[in-house]
């Protein structure tokens, strides 16, 4: 809370404003805006009304006169409490009825607009003031520097006398107080949803203003659970969802809102990608509570990453519809109200067969009534490349690396003695200075920036809103960009009962990856190349050599030569979605809402090759015209989804508290994709299909289509006793076309119980004591994360190929009628404390999450022309738990000081229950394998994440060979497959965040730690970089000062000359714990009057936001081999007319 001492209003401001043929057209817009609000508060001010109170409260009779005609009426509660209203009310105006209802009643009323103020009356007094009172008067305002009608204001010495002096601040947020001049008094200011205000008045004669920001009560805010369909009380919710307020969002990040998430909730877990790095285009791999489902084409996992990261991927819903991830991950954070992680069955069974992987529920800031209001926030973002895990040899180091591994020995004199010339060139070059660092060529320190502009305003009839986002992520490897532009206009309308809402949104994104191609190339180079020649021309090949040693010839391009060619490697979508709304309240408990959403995507992709790019050097003789290639790929999908709804709340006898909901909600979704590879473009700088003179060879134009439709019905039914006991039920039965004809629909559902403790008799003494909440739940829900024709025969046609004019298609694929959901059963026991008046909190939930059905492989006998078919066969389980802490050890209102810190932990452990044949067969084929990654093999029992490997004693100090462990004991120089057993898993026993908020005086400082122990890690990078490489490649230094190279040494890695490859072993298990830092956000808020005072504007703030500012881990990181790791900073600034 904040407060604002002796400073008087900002005058008016005047602007001149540009007068052209936009202008022109805005500002008719807005003069038909307020001609219709003028007209509709006429017609409400003439609106009569008729009522009859016979001994109703008068609060409740105020609150039937505003329902009734349309008009906010703002009082003290207290004021009012005790007064009661018999009366009728036959065909009054609101101000007629409030004549009556206020007759002999110590209360007057005011209208001011929408508003109707009701006061206390004054007693009769002389019309001076006298000499023993003083005149306090001020404005309030809320954070977003908006006046605040209705805030009581009250004098805390006469409340505890019993007395009710006060008043309450009028439609400007003005008030006015005596209070007496010989004591010190203390005004509070008290508003539905915000924070209580105490503001101190020293002793004094003289008349005082006194401004004051009233700031949103987060402990209130926290009390709504928002799961996209039915919103309930926290107090009644039996569910685990973790909700986080805009306020949370941006100060956990200014970044992407996919790592704020990752910062405030150790549940929602990124699994870490190497190959990926910073990549700003690539998507990353989510998952809230383990991993519960396989791949639906397990053989193609080894090489999918999208397969991997759909399969367990939650469900993201924006304002109650289903977006994508790459829709989520464009989001403009400033335009989010909250975020709530729904992650067991009782707060995902709603979204029936979508819901099982969790379901993260965002919600769009909602637009507040008042004055035309224009904000700014910009930011500029910055990505520094991080290499600091990359160690690699210099050149006088890498050419001893190839001496001691016999790169230049031969048994041929011929041919030893050119060795030998290669060799002392390479030296004299050495010897002379040549020691390029290839890494620093295609990197650069990104620089990017974010822009979004907003507009909105109106009153209780008519909102409205716009605004455009322009981010522009520059990646750390030169040319790697991702732009996006987006824009949304929203209107809602209220009359009487009916509220309409609009919101069209419309987002474009284009993603550019480097020209310099896979980071790994610039690594493997060796540091003895150049790449320019004498003449400074840059060279096209590196190097072209046979070495007897390797048995192959080493050619090297440059890759700065493609790079500095016209190559184009680009997509682009842009999605244009349109959600609307209508809500007819039938009665005060009971309304209808009705929803549609319409959204088209297209999309396109261009990857571009010219004719002198090395990938065609070989073209020779006829296929020399096939040189130049570009691949154009073009996509458009379609989606509509449509839900109604039935809302009904009651409280019976004070005791009863009924919530029920039904609904029904209809979708479908429609997408085609055509790719086209043509050749032959012979002019390099021709970039354009047309220009190809055929299709690629033995290639035609190839695309997919598919079609999606699903149905549901769905309930929520939630009842309280007491505000003590609470029991819910969910449920939701669904229908979709993905699955087998035989199996269509399903019903998905959920129930649970809970009680708050606090609210009983026992507990009343107990007053540290403010929350007690225990919760228990069960339910199942379902998946559908796979392709539509899964379950039905699909065909292909033979190519063009026909017989005798006749053309044919073939079988693709063997269908399953009886193909059924996936279904998730799910338990979870939850308890909420917060105590010592809310200053500590604690929270912890426990589950078990079974899933049943898996889809996966089944095998067929080679007789039925398939080796498989999709089948609901296998079993897995994941159940840990989830701890939250915080404590606020500073809580200083008046000294606007606040520190909070905070812990949050979670434990998963996955189990495969039970696979299929065909995934049985595929471990085989996969642990006979030259290469392969250990973490791609699933056995019952064991977790998803178990990790196989032979396990090893290490290298041989007299051979330097690695010995190995057979099953029976035994040890062996040999590597065997079958002799590979699970060595650990690679998920973390416990992982969590810390962290640290710290407020004074518009001053915040807040710190995200994360920590990550228990696990395991198989580091593949590390063997790669070691010793499964080819001596004529660049290393790692460990390869020459940490290979064995004579008898006696005690070495990590075998010997230098050992070239075979390195299978799993245990050698290459590491312990995987971590503590890093993954944000520090500091803040200021200048100070409001003296931004109006002084700049004219209402608010003014500047954030500085860095990320990854250190990792400390038992395992050294080999990171980034395609794009690499970057660190990231950004500075915002926020500015509100």
């Amino acid at each position: 809370m904040e407060q604002r001492e002796n400073h008087p209003l900002p005058p008016k401001l005047e602007r001149s404003i540009p007068f052209g043929r936009h202008t022109l057209i805005a500002w008719c817009l807005l003069i038909l805006v307020c001609t219709f609000a003028g007209t509709t508060a006429q017609a409400q001010s003439r609106k009569q009304i008729s009522l009859t109170f016979n001994n109703e409260p008068l609060s409740g009779a105020l609150k039937k006169i505003g329902d009734a005609s349309g008009y906010k009426i703002n009082f003290n509660t207290e004021d009012v409490q005790g007064f009661t209203v018999t009366a009728t009310v036959e065909n009054k105006t609101a101000t007629q009825a409030l004549d009556i209802v206020l007759e002999g009643k110590p209360f007057s009323h005011e209208q001011q607009g929408e508003f109707i103020l009701i006061r206390r009356k004054r007693n009769d007094q002389p019309s001076t003031q006298p000499s023993n009172q003083r005149s306090i008067n001020g404005h309030v305002w809320d954070e977003q520097n908006v006046p605040m009608p209705g805030v009581s204001v009250r004098i805390k010495e006469d409340m505890a006398e019993g007395k009710t002096t006060g008043n309450i601040t009028n439609i400007d947020g003005e008030y006015v107080i005596q209070l007496p001049t010989d004591r010190k008094s203390t005004l509070v200011f008290s508003f539905v949803g915000m924070e209580t205000l105490e503001v101190s008045i020293p002793a004094g004669t003289a008349d005082v203003t006194r401004n004051v920001i009233l700031k949103e009560d987060q402990t209130k805010l926290d009390e709504v659970v928002v799961t996209g369909i039915f919103n309930t009380t926290r107090e009644s919710y039996t569910g685990a969802a973790t909700t986080f307020t805009h306020k949370q969002l941006s100060e956990s990040g200014n970044r992407s809102l996919i790592s704020t998430l990752r910062n405030l909730d150790p549940s929602f877990n990124i699994a870490d990608n190497l190959t990926i790095g910073s990549d700003p285009n690539s998507l990353p791999s989510i998952t809230i509570r383990g991993a519960s489902a396989l791949p639906t084409d397990v053989q193609d996992m080894q090489v999918s990453a999208d397969n991997q990261r759909t399969a367990n991927q939650p469900l993201f819903i924006l304002d109650g519809f289903e977006i994508s991830l790459t829709r989520f991950m464009d989001l403009d954070e400033s335009q989010v109200e909250s975020i709530t992680l729904l992650k067991d069955a009782n707060a995902t069974a709603l979204y029936g067969s979508k819901g099982s992987n969790g379901v993260v529920v965002i919600t769009s800031k909602p637009i507040e009534p008042g004055k035309l209001r224009f904000s700014y926030k910009g930011t500029l973002q910055i990505e520094a490349p991080d290499l600091t895990s990359y160690n690699l040899m210099n050149a006088r180091e890498k050419l001893e690396y190839e001496r001691l591994a016999g790169l230049y020995e031969d048994d041929n004199m011929q041919t030893y003695n050119d060795l030998q010339n290669l060799y002392n060139q390479r030296r004299m070059d050495v010897e002379r200075g040549v020691d390029t660092y290839w890494m620093k060529y295609p990197i650069r320190t990104g620089i990017g920036s974010r822009h979004n502009i907003s507009i909105e305003g109106g009153d209780e009839h008519l909102r409205y809103g716009a605004n455009l986002t322009y981010n522009n992520v520059a990646g750390a490897m030169k040319g790697s960009d991702r732009n996006t532009l987006s824009g949304n206009m929203f209107l809602q309308y209220r009359y009487k009962n009916f509220s309409f809402q609009n919101n069209l949104q419309i987002t474009n994104t284009t993603s550019k990856n480097s020209p310099y191609g896979s980071f790994s190339e610039y690594c493997a180079l060796n540091s003895y190349y150049t790449p320019y020649d004498e003449d400074g021309n840059l060279k096209k090949t590196l190097e072209d050599y046979f070495y007897p040693m390797t048995g192959d010839r080493n050619t090297v391009y440059n890759p700065l030569y493609n790079a500095y060619q016209p190559r184009k490697d680009s997509s682009e979508y842009t999605d244009i979605t349109n959600n609307f709304a209508v809500e007819w309240y039938i009665l005060p408990e009971l309304f209808v809402r009705g929803q549609f959403s319409y959204t088209k995507q297209t999309s396109r992709s261009d990857v571009y090759y010219p004719a002198s790019d090395t990938m065609f050097d070989n073209y020779t003789g006829d296929d020399y015209k096939r040189k130049g290639q570009y691949t154009y790929g073009t996509g458009d999908t379609q989606s509509y989804e449509a839900r109604l709804t039935v809302n009904y709340s009651k409280t019976f006898k004070d005791v009863h508290q009924l919530f029920a909901g039904l609904g029904i909600t209809t979708n479908e979704s429609k997408s085609e994709n055509y790719t086209v590879v043509g050749e032959g473009i012979s002019v390099d700088n021709m970039d354009f299909l047309g220009m190809a003179n055929q299709y690629e060879q033995d290639g035609r134009p190839g695309g997919t289509e598919s079609i999606s439709r699903g149905f549901g019905a769905l309930f929520n039914l939630n009842y309280t006793y007491d505000r003590r006991y609470f029991v819910d039920l969910n449920g939701k039965y669904d229908g979709s076309s993905q699955f087998g004809a035989n199996n269509h629909f399903a019903p998905f559902w959920s129930t649970g119980v809970g009680w708050n403790i606090q609210n009983e008799k026992f507990m009343e003494n107990i007053k540290w004591i403010n929350i007690a909440r225990l919760r228990l739940s069960y339910g199942i829900t379902g998946s559908q994360n796979f392709a539509s024709y899964l379950s039905i025969r699909s065909y292909q046609d033979y190519g063009g190929i026909s017989t005798q004019n006749w053309y044919g298609v073939y079988l693709m694929a063997y269908g399953n009628p009886d193909l059924q959901w996936q279904k998730t059963s799910q338990w979870n026991v939850g308890l909420d404390l917060e105590m010592l008046n809310r200053r500590l909190t604690f929270s912890i939930d426990v589950y078990n999450k079974l899933t049943n059905d898996l889809l996966a492989d089944v095998n067929m006998p080679i007789s039925s022309g398939f080796e498989s078919y999709k089948a609901n066969v296998g079993k897995v389980e994941n159940r840990g738990y989830e701890l939250s802490a915080s404590a606020q050890i500073i809580r200083n209102a008046e000294q606007d000081l606040r520190w909070t810190v905070g812990v949050k932990m979670a434990h998963n452990e996955n189990k495969v229950k039970e696979i299929s044949n065909s995934l049985e067969s595929l471990n085989e084929d996969l642990l006979n394998q030259d290469t392969y990654n250990p973490s791609f093999i699933y056995r019952e029992g064991e977790s998803m994440n178990t990790i196989y490997a032979v396990p090893s004693k290490g290298i041989d100090p007299s051979t330097g060979r690695e010995i190995f462990v057979k099953r029976d004991g035994t040890e062996t120089f040999e590597w065997e497959a079958e002799d590979q057993v699970p060595c650990g898993v690679a998920e973390p026993k416990i992982q969590g965040t810390l962290n640290s908020n710290l407020r004074w005086r518009g001053i915040t400082l807040n710190m995200v730690f994360g920590y990550r122990w228990g696990g395991k890690a198989y580091n593949s990078t590390l063997a790669s970089k070691v010793e499964n490489i080819a001596p004529y490649n660049n290393a790692d230094r460990r390869v020459l000062y940490d290979r064995w190279s004579q008898p006696g040494d005690v070495a990590l890695y075998k010997g230098v000359q050992d070239m075979t490859e390195t299978r799993p072993t245990s050698r290459f298990v590491f312990k995987d714990n971590a503590f890093y830092c993954s944000s520090l956000n500091l803040g200021y808020e200048v100070p409001t009057e003296w931004t109006q005072k002084h700049l004219g504007i209402s608010y003014l703030a500047i954030n500085g936001y860095l990320e990854d500012l250190f990792y400390k881990s038992t395992i050294k990181r080999e990171r980034g081999t395609d794009y690499p790791f970057s660190r990231k900073f950004s500075v915002s600034l926020t500015v509100r007319f």
